[in-house]
């Protein structure tokens, strides 16, 4: 059965951003490995440091961008959906409902923001960006993540990615495990596998910025040296939204924002918060 159309309407970019998203559902089993698959190019121990950076919020993308979001409109075509969507318990399933959810509003406000800003972006000293899978990049060795930021005129498969994104499912990655002090636990050890993951692909194109993404929440990663130190946003849960509140299409996109700015984008030296 088809999703039944409603109606054309306009609203802010703000209100557009900033609807939370409808709970993903998983299987109750998580068939093996439990556990991310390790890779000899990068691991937990790259990971020296990692604090907080609660800069990344709402007030700040208001004050910096507040103006564009209340001001531009772009039209909507609400749909209800009519069918349950199938539990998922991969992150390549994952990846795929992101399609729909996540990454064709991303591209599409991404899209709308700059064309706004066209007659400043020199002024501004901002490049248009959009948002896609990680091949969207340029490959950089024999890895590529599953999401990337690249520059537009640059063309598909030739920009760096300004944002690298890692996709997990939550029963393999949580923002919580931080607090895990023990090593030995395995816990402990894939939350800093998994930043490793999103560090090495960061080094590899310069990028200051990136991003772990499941079905539960959203983790903003900014790169404060060359050494293993990174900073964490707050976790955007995936059902947050609403008036004053962060939501994951707004976080995304303000994300993507920053891997437009010419003078912030990449990691040139180290950076103390």
């Amino acid at each position: 059965m088809e999703n039944e159309k409603i109606e054309l309407e306009s609203e802010s970019l703000l209100e557009h951003l900033s609807v939370g998203l409808s709970t993903i559902a998983l299987k109750d089993e998580i068939p093996t490995p439990k556990w991310n698959t390790l890779n000899p190019y990068f691991g937990a121990e790259d990971i020296n440091e990692v604090v907080d950076w609660p800069e990344f919020n709402y007030d700040t993308i208001i004050q910096r961008y507040g103006d564009i979001l209340s001001s531009k409109q772009i039209d909507i075509l609400n749909y209800r959906p009519l069918m349950t969507h199938p539990e998922i318990w991969h992150k390549s399933q994952l990846d795929t409902r992101l399609d729909d959810l996540v990454r064709f509003h991303t591209i599409r406000t991404l899209k709308v923001t700059f064309e706004e800003l066209e007659p400043r972006l020199q002024e501004l000293n901002l490049k248009p960006v959009t948002f896609g899978r990680g091949t969207s990049a340029r490959t950089i060795g024999l890895f590529w993540p599953d999401a990337s930021f690249t520059a537009i005129d640059e063309g598909y498969g030739q920009s760096k990615n300004r944002a690298p994104g890692v996709l997990r499912i939550s029963p393999k990655w949580s923002s919580e495990w931080r607090h895990v002090k023990d090593p030995s636990d395995q816990h402990h050890f894939h939350y800093y596998q998994t930043l490793a993951e999103v560090n090495f692909y960061m080094d590899g194109h310069g990028a200051r910025h990136g991003f772990v993404l499941t079905d539960a929440e959203l983790v903003i990663v900014k790169r404060l040296d060359h050494n293993g130190r990174l900073a964490v946003s707050l976790p955007i849960p995936w059902t947050a939204g609403g008036d004053g509140q962060l939501s994951i299409r707004l976080g995304l996109w303000y994300l993507g924002m920053l891997a437009g700015e010419e003078d912030n984008w990449a990691l040139e030296c180290t950076e103390l918060l």
